[in-house]
Protein backbone atom coordinates (compact mmCIF):
# COMPACT_ATOMS: atom_id res chain seq x y z
CA UNK A 1 0.00 0.00 0.00
CA UNK A 2 1.36 3.25 -1.03
CA UNK A 3 1.09 5.36 2.53
CA UNK A 4 3.74 8.51 1.86
CA UNK A 5 3.24 11.16 -0.63
CA UNK A 6 6.92 11.68 -2.38
CA UNK A 7 7.55 15.22 -3.79
CA UNK A 8 10.07 16.76 -5.87
CA UNK A 9 12.73 19.30 -4.78
CA UNK A 10 9.85 22.38 -6.09
CA UNK A 11 7.28 20.72 -4.22
CA UNK A 12 5.21 19.20 -7.11
CA UNK A 13 3.90 15.30 -6.04
CA UNK A 14 5.51 12.83 -8.61
CA UNK A 15 4.28 9.22 -7.02
CA UNK A 16 3.23 7.45 -3.77
CA UNK A 17 5.15 4.87 -1.82
CA UNK A 18 5.31 2.51 0.95
CA UNK A 19 7.16 3.20 4.64
CA UNK A 20 10.51 1.46 4.13
CA UNK A 21 10.96 3.58 0.84
CA UNK A 22 10.72 6.93 2.15
CA UNK A 23 12.21 5.78 5.87
CA UNK A 24 15.11 5.05 3.60
CA UNK A 25 15.00 8.24 1.53
CA UNK A 26 15.13 10.04 4.88
CA UNK A 27 17.72 8.17 6.66
CA UNK A 28 20.20 8.99 3.15
CA UNK A 29 19.41 12.64 3.52
CA UNK A 30 17.86 12.41 0.42
CA UNK A 31 14.81 13.31 1.52
CA UNK A 32 13.17 15.44 4.21
CA UNK A 33 9.48 14.73 6.32
CA UNK A 34 7.01 17.37 5.85
CA UNK A 35 4.42 15.77 7.06
CA UNK A 36 3.80 13.06 10.14
CA UNK A 37 1.05 10.71 10.64
CA UNK A 38 -1.63 12.97 12.14
CA UNK A 39 -2.86 9.64 14.45
CA UNK A 40 0.61 10.47 15.93
CA UNK A 41 2.22 7.23 15.14
CA UNK A 42 5.89 6.42 15.70
CA UNK A 43 8.13 4.56 14.44
CA UNK A 44 11.20 3.32 16.59
CA UNK A 45 14.80 1.68 16.26
CA UNK A 46 17.45 1.44 18.44
CA UNK A 47 18.91 4.18 17.22
CA UNK A 48 15.50 6.84 16.84
CA UNK A 49 12.66 7.79 17.37
CA UNK A 50 9.98 9.71 14.71
CA UNK A 51 6.73 10.19 13.72
CA UNK A 52 5.43 8.22 11.20
CA UNK A 53 6.01 9.66 7.67
CA UNK A 54 3.20 10.58 5.57
CA UNK A 55 4.80 13.44 3.29
CA UNK A 56 8.22 13.68 1.78
CA UNK A 57 10.60 15.82 -0.15
CA UNK A 58 13.34 14.92 -2.29
CA UNK A 59 16.20 17.28 -1.65
CA UNK A 60 17.81 17.19 -5.41
CA UNK A 61 15.40 16.05 -7.91
CA UNK A 62 13.15 18.41 -10.16
CA UNK A 63 10.85 16.56 -12.85
CA UNK A 64 11.80 19.24 -15.39
CA UNK A 65 15.35 18.31 -14.76
CA UNK A 66 14.76 14.83 -16.92
CA UNK A 67 13.59 17.05 -19.74
CA UNK A 68 10.09 15.50 -19.90
CA UNK A 69 8.36 14.92 -23.15
CA UNK A 70 4.94 14.10 -24.45
CA UNK A 71 5.17 10.78 -25.25
CA UNK A 72 4.07 10.74 -28.92
CA UNK A 73 1.11 8.59 -29.09
CA UNK A 74 -2.35 8.68 -30.60
CA UNK A 75 -4.14 9.01 -27.09
CA UNK A 76 -1.73 12.07 -27.25
CA UNK A 77 -2.73 13.00 -30.59
CA UNK A 78 -6.63 13.04 -29.81
CA UNK A 79 -5.64 14.66 -26.36
CA UNK A 80 -4.21 17.80 -28.22
CA UNK A 81 -6.59 18.01 -30.98
CA UNK A 82 -9.75 18.15 -28.18
CA UNK A 83 -11.27 21.34 -27.27
CA UNK A 84 -13.18 21.84 -23.88
CA UNK A 85 -16.76 22.44 -24.80
CA UNK A 86 -18.64 23.44 -21.78
CA UNK A 87 -17.95 21.14 -19.31
CA UNK A 88 -16.61 18.33 -21.66
CA UNK A 89 -13.56 17.57 -23.78
CA UNK A 90 -14.32 17.55 -27.59
CA UNK A 91 -12.39 15.80 -30.25
CA UNK A 92 -12.60 18.28 -33.33
CA UNK A 93 -11.54 17.81 -37.20
CA UNK A 94 -8.69 19.76 -37.55
CA UNK A 95 -9.86 20.87 -41.12
CA UNK A 96 -13.85 21.22 -40.64
CA UNK A 97 -14.30 21.87 -36.89
CA UNK A 98 -16.69 18.72 -36.52
CA UNK A 99 -16.78 17.18 -33.34
CA UNK A 100 -15.42 13.69 -33.96
CA UNK A 101 -16.20 10.54 -31.86
CA UNK A 102 -13.60 7.44 -31.82
CA UNK A 103 -15.55 5.74 -34.61
CA UNK A 104 -15.44 8.80 -36.62
CA UNK A 105 -11.78 10.21 -36.49
CA UNK A 106 -8.52 9.16 -38.52
CA UNK A 107 -5.19 10.68 -37.79
CA UNK A 108 -3.82 12.70 -41.43
CA UNK A 109 -0.70 13.14 -42.29
CA UNK A 110 -0.68 16.53 -43.60
CA UNK A 111 2.52 16.17 -45.51
CA UNK A 112 1.49 13.07 -47.26
CA UNK A 113 3.82 9.89 -46.29
CA UNK A 114 4.35 9.53 -50.04
CA UNK A 115 5.47 13.12 -50.28
CA UNK A 116 8.30 12.51 -47.67
CA UNK A 117 5.95 13.54 -44.45
CA UNK A 118 7.15 12.18 -41.12
CA UNK A 119 4.73 10.65 -38.36
CA UNK A 120 5.67 13.30 -35.75
CA UNK A 121 3.40 15.43 -33.85
CA UNK A 122 4.16 18.46 -36.15
CA UNK A 123 2.94 16.46 -38.99
CA UNK A 124 -0.52 14.33 -37.59
CA UNK A 125 -3.37 15.37 -37.17
CA UNK A 126 -7.26 14.23 -35.92
CA UNK A 127 -9.42 14.82 -38.52
CA UNK A 128 -13.24 13.21 -39.65
CA UNK A 129 -12.85 10.74 -42.54
CA UNK A 130 -14.60 12.89 -44.84
CA UNK A 131 -11.81 15.30 -45.01
CA UNK A 132 -9.31 12.81 -45.23
CA UNK A 133 -10.74 11.73 -48.33
CA UNK A 134 -10.66 14.78 -49.92
CA UNK A 135 -7.51 15.89 -48.94
CA UNK A 136 -6.29 12.45 -49.86
CA UNK A 137 -2.70 12.53 -51.13
CA UNK A 138 -2.43 16.15 -50.86
CA UNK A 139 -1.15 18.82 -48.81
CA UNK A 140 -3.68 21.16 -47.26
CA UNK A 141 -2.82 23.82 -49.69
CA UNK A 142 -2.75 21.39 -53.01
CA UNK A 143 -6.37 20.61 -51.90
CA UNK A 144 -7.34 23.61 -50.85
CA UNK A 145 -8.12 23.43 -46.99
CA UNK A 146 -6.93 24.92 -44.21
CA UNK A 147 -6.10 23.77 -40.75
CA UNK A 148 -7.48 25.21 -37.83
CA UNK A 149 -4.11 25.45 -35.89
CA UNK A 150 -0.35 24.42 -36.96
CA UNK A 151 0.35 21.08 -35.44
CA UNK A 152 2.84 21.67 -32.53
CA UNK A 153 4.35 19.15 -29.63
CA UNK A 154 2.49 19.70 -26.77
CA UNK A 155 4.45 20.85 -23.72
CA UNK A 156 4.43 18.69 -20.47
CA UNK A 157 2.75 22.09 -18.75
CA UNK A 158 -0.51 21.80 -20.96
CA UNK A 159 -2.75 21.48 -18.24
CA UNK A 160 -4.49 18.05 -20.55
CA UNK A 161 -0.83 16.37 -20.47
CA UNK A 162 0.41 16.61 -16.98
CA UNK A 163 1.34 14.33 -14.71
CA UNK A 164 -1.45 12.66 -12.51
CA UNK A 165 -1.29 10.84 -9.87
CA UNK A 166 -4.10 7.62 -9.63
CA UNK A 167 -4.87 7.88 -5.70
CA UNK A 168 -7.87 5.87 -4.56
CA UNK A 169 -7.63 7.00 -1.00
CA UNK A 170 -5.71 10.05 -0.29
CA UNK A 171 -3.85 10.58 3.13
CA UNK A 172 -5.57 13.51 5.20
CA UNK A 173 -1.70 14.81 5.74
CA UNK A 174 -1.73 15.21 1.86
CA UNK A 175 -4.00 17.53 1.55
CA UNK A 176 -2.58 20.58 0.75
CA UNK A 177 0.02 19.32 -0.93
CA UNK A 178 -2.22 17.59 -3.82
CA UNK A 179 -2.37 20.55 -6.76
CA UNK A 180 -5.20 20.86 -9.21
CA UNK A 181 -3.23 18.56 -11.45
CA UNK A 182 -3.53 15.66 -9.07
CA UNK A 183 -6.55 13.36 -10.09
CA UNK A 184 -8.16 11.66 -7.61
CA UNK A 185 -10.36 8.82 -8.07
CA UNK A 186 -13.90 8.32 -6.79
Amino acid sequence: MSEVLVLDSTGQPIYTTGMEDAVRLWTKDKAVVLAEDLEGKLLHSDSFEMGMPRVVQLRNWVAWKLNLQVPFSRRNLVLRDSVARGSRTTLICQYCADALTTESYSLDHVIPRSQGGLSTWENLVACCKDCNSEKANRTPEQAGMRLLKKPVAPSIHDPKFTFRLQIKNPRPEWGSYLYWNVELEK
